[in-house]
Parts: C-alpha cells; structure tokens; sequence
C-alpha cells in the first residue's frame, strides 16, 4: 500500500470518530468548545492536493477519497507533478502526505496546543481559519500544524489546511486546554482534563 493509500486508510478511520477541545482565554473568561469531525471533503485539504496544479486532480473533493483507494491516484502519478517533492511553499506536498498518514496521532498527543488564528500576511499565507492547533507526533518530536475553520452548516469545524512545522512560524492567541475528548462510535475516551475544569 503506497502512501496516499495509507493516508486515505487512516482518514477513514479518523472518520468514525470526532473531538470536544474545550479552552479558555483566562480566568473569569466564558469558555469555548470546539467540535472537531471529519468528512471525506476535508482529505483534500489534509493532501493538499490543490498545490499540485499541473497535474490532473478531480475538482469533485468528495469523490478523491474512492478515487485513492482505488487506486486511481496514487504516489507514482502524484510525483509526476513538479510541485510534489518542491519545498517552494516550505514543505514538500510528498511530507505533508507522509505526515497525514498520522493525523489521529497528532491529533491524541499529549504535546497539543490551541490557539485562535489570525492570518498573517507576514507569512504570505491565505489560510482562512478560525483555531490553529500546534502538535506533536507521540513517537517522534515532529511538530504539526493543524488549522480549523467552523462549518457553516452545523456546530462543527473541519481541518482546512495542516502541514509539518517547517521555517515559518504561525501563531495566534493563546488559549488554555480545559478538556480534549475523542468520541469514537459514541463511546467517549478522555485524553486530557485540566484540574480547574469541572
């Protein structure tokens, strides 16, 4: 199984479960919940396969899920773009794909950070999103990115873009992790709870 697969494989799971991130600005501050799920629309953000422009990708984001697993999209074709192993944006589309492999990992670290998000021109980036997670893989000291915007349809957000910590710094502002919970087929699972959080 090649690399976009696993990926792909790995996201389906992702899919049976979601997250309640509750945080706080400070003390006496109302708090927020964020209700993190995930749709097969969201897998073309995480690739992010719109980088790879010279190549032809299905416009159809909900379709790219079947078209990777079967087999229709795989490494091989995507390395035919000269974007795929181009560190021009700050990372290689190639490692963001190896890193998406491990999404849930990030995701149930122990080294997890919010913050509300502010785009940052200095950057040159036109990310739109409402929090930015800054988290570590388990088993290596590999800093994530994931950004998040709320989706207009429901009381949930969506991952719209998430990359390896490279050269350029995002930030945004500081809140502090009151609650992390993963709820996977209805059953919850508590991965952090702050001592003031009741």
């Amino acid at each position: 199984m090649d690399t976009l697969s696993k990926a792909a494989n790995n996201f389906l799971m992702l899919e049976k479960s979601e997250y309640k991130i509750v945080i706080s600005a400070g003390k006496n501050k109302p708090l927020e919940t964020i209700n993190l799920n995930f749709i097969d629309e969201d897998l073309h953000h995480i690739l992010g396969l719109s980088h790879l422009d010279d190549i032809n990708i299905p416009k159809n984001r909900k379709g790219i899920i079947g078209k990777i697993l079967s087999g229709e999209l795989n490494d091989n074709y995507l390395s035919q773009s000269e974007y795929y192993d181009n560190e021009s944006i700050g990372y290689s589309i190639k490692e963001r794909i190896e890193c998406a492999q491990y999404l849930e990992e990030y995701l149930d670290s122990d080294d997890f950070a919010v913050s509300v998000y502010r785009l940052q021109h200095d950057n040159k980036t036109l990310i739109m999103a409402d929090y930015l997670l800054t988290c570590k893989r388990i088993s290596t000291d590999e800093e994530y990115y994931i950004f998040l915007r709320s989706r207009k349809e429901d009381m949930y957000f969506g991952i719209v873009s998430c990359f390896p910590k490279r050269n350029i710094t995002y930030w945004g502002g500081k809140r502090y992790l009151m609650l992390k919970e993963k709820i996977t087929d209805g059953i919850g699972n508590e991965l952090f709870r702050h001592p003031n959080y009741k």
